[in-house]
């Protein structure tokens, strides 16, 4: 499940994501309050983004959640 499609596709729009907002991944870590691996492994698919995770993601990017889910 954790390299299906749908969760790939999910992975990258959240990469893009943060990559349009101008972010690092440790310039997110530090806005999610976490370490920039923690943000790498979500990108990689390492490990599952919980709904929360997701709405601070978006949040910290400066994107509304449902927009990033339309992308999806």
């Amino acid at each position: 499940m954790l390299y299906s499609q749908r969760y790939e596709k999910a992975r990258e729009v959240l990469r893009q994501t943060r990559l349009e907002s101008g972010l690092t991944q440790a310039g997110l870590a530090e806005k999610l309050a976490c370490g920039q691996s923690h943000v790498s492994k979500l990108e990689r698919g390492e490990r599952y983004i919980d709904v929360l995770e997701f709405i601070l993601w978006c949040e910290a990017c400066g994107v509304a959640p449902d927009k990033v889910i339309g992308e999806i």
